[in-house]
Order: C-alpha cells, then sequence, then structure tokens
C-alpha cells in the first residue's frame, strides 16, 4: 500500500516537473495561474489534469480543441513514480536520505528533459540544485565537504577549461555549472565515475544515431541529459559501478 502511494505521489511531482518544464520556456509563473490548452490557451478543466490517466483517457488529445497533447506529459509523470517507487524501496529506511535523493532525482529529470527539448542547462535549474545538495551532503555527513567542495571545483573546472579553449564551441556555460552540480550532488570520487558514464552513454548513443541516419557527425548533443543519467545512476547505486570496473583488472 506504501508503495503504491509513493508511486502516486511521484507521478504527482512528474506532473510539476512537467509545468516546470513548459512554463519555465515560456517564461510563465511555475505555481500561478491555470494549465490551459498550449495551441488556443483555453483553461483545462480539473477532471482533465489528472497525471497519466487524463492523457489516456482523451486519447492523447485536447478536449475542446482536439490538438495532440504532448508524449511529455504521461512518461515524464510515469517515469518520476517509478523513479519514486525505486529509490523508496532501496532508501526507504533512511527517511532523510530518501528525501534528498527524490530532490536530487527531481532536478535530474527537469534539466534532462529540458535540455534534451530546447538544448539548454538553464541557471534556474542548477544553482537552487547546487544549494539543495549542499545543505542536505553537509547535513547529512554522508559525503565529506573537502570531497563536494573537489568535486564541484574538477568536474566544472573540466567543463570551463573546455570552454575557454574553444571559445564556447565545446560546450556551453549550462555544461559548467552542471559538472559543479554533479560534484555537488556526489563529491569527487563518484562524480568522476558519474561524468565516465555521461560520456560513455552519450558515445554510444551518438554512434547508434550515426549509424540510423538520425544525426550529422558535426551535430549538438544535449549532453546534459547524459550527465543526467549518469548522476542520477550513480546517486542509486554508489559505488558499486566503480567497484565491478575496477574488478574487470583485479
Amino acid at each position: 500500500m506504501i508503495s503504491i502511494l509513493v508511486f502516486v505521489v511521484g507521478i504527482c511531482v512528474g506532473s510539476f516537473l512537467n509545468v516546470a518544464i513548459f512554463r519555465v520556456n515560456e517564461s510563465r509563473s511555475v505555481i500561478k495561474g491555470r494549465s490551459k490548452c498550449r495551441i488556443f490557451e483555453e483553461p483545462i478543466s480539473a477532471k482533465d489534469l489528472i497525471p497519466v490517466l487524463s492523457f489516456f483517457i482523451l486519447r492523447g488529445k485536447c478536449r475542446k480543441c482536439k490538438n495532440v497533447i504532448s508524449w511529455q506529459y504521461p512518461i515524464v509523470e510515469f517515469v518520476t513514480g517509478i523513479l519514486f517507487l525505486i529509490f523508496f524501496l532501496k532508501f526507504g529506511q533512511e527517511l532523510f536520505t530518501l528525501i534528498r535523493d527524490w530532490i536530487f532525482i527531481s532536478f535530474l529529470i527537469v534539466i534532462f528533459v529540458y535540455d534534451l527539448k530546447y538544448m539548454y542547462i538553464l541557471d534556474r535549474f542548477t544553482i537552487p540544485a547546487m544549494i539543495v545538495a549542499i545543505i542536505f551532503n553537509l547535513w547529512l555527513g554522508a559525503i565529506p565537504a573537502e570531497s563536494l567542495i573537489t568535486g564541484a571545483i574538477v568536474l566544472g573546472g573540466f567543463f570551463y577549461l573546455q570552454f575557454v579553449i574553444s571559445n564556447g564551441a565545446w560546450v556551453g556555460g549550462g555544461d559548467v555549472r552542471m559538472g559543479a552540480l554533479m560534484g555537488l550532488m556526489l563529491g569527487l570520487n563518484q562524480g568522476l565515475v558519474a561524468l565516465f558514464l555521461a560520456y560513455l552513454l552519450g558515445a554510444v548513443i551518438g554512434v547508434i544515431l550515426l549509424m540510423m541516419k538520425r544525426v550529422k557527425r558535426k551535430a549538438p548533443i544535449a549532453f546534459g541529459t547524459f550527465m543526467a543519467i549518469g548522476t542520477a545512476v550513480i546517486i542509486f547505486f554508489g559505488d558499486a559501478p566503480l567497484q565491478w570496473y575496477l574488478g574487470l583488472f583485479v
């Protein structure tokens, strides 16, 4: 019963994350104002705002104008629910760690989707996430303060160096701050593993897309999406991926 409740809460959080993603891009308030049809700006009734269910009840179309509703809505809501549930099943006995990780995951989902859709990693997301990461990690004491600071400097500096050398052609300022966020969420050692996973995943996906001729060789990549995935994986698995990798050489 508790697991079902957690899943439902996660879905509802995912609904709010969708609101944040769309409204921030439109320079609208995330908190104020009713939800409206994205085409004709007509207010949407409460019965059509049930996360996940309303999308399928309406068959993916607005009740009034019949325009297609983005699949982003149910996907983000459902995935958030699943992730909340997975983290609850693993960390449910550690309440404050669980709350921290739920908040981290929420920020990472927003960063993932926003960068995938709009090719930007906004300070509006990364800066608050940094503050939350510092407060929670120092309070819980799970990661030494020096590891958090060093991780932020090393990972953020890694992207800053690329930014300076390429004059912003390789990475953007958002990548620099995302690197610092990874360090503040994970510390130095786990942050480096997350970064490695991000590059590995980016390389694999990039090769697949090239083989499928879905992108050109010099097409820009929303690397923040891979950084978000790498960070989420390490938040969940901790040192396990690093231990597995090192075990290959022992």
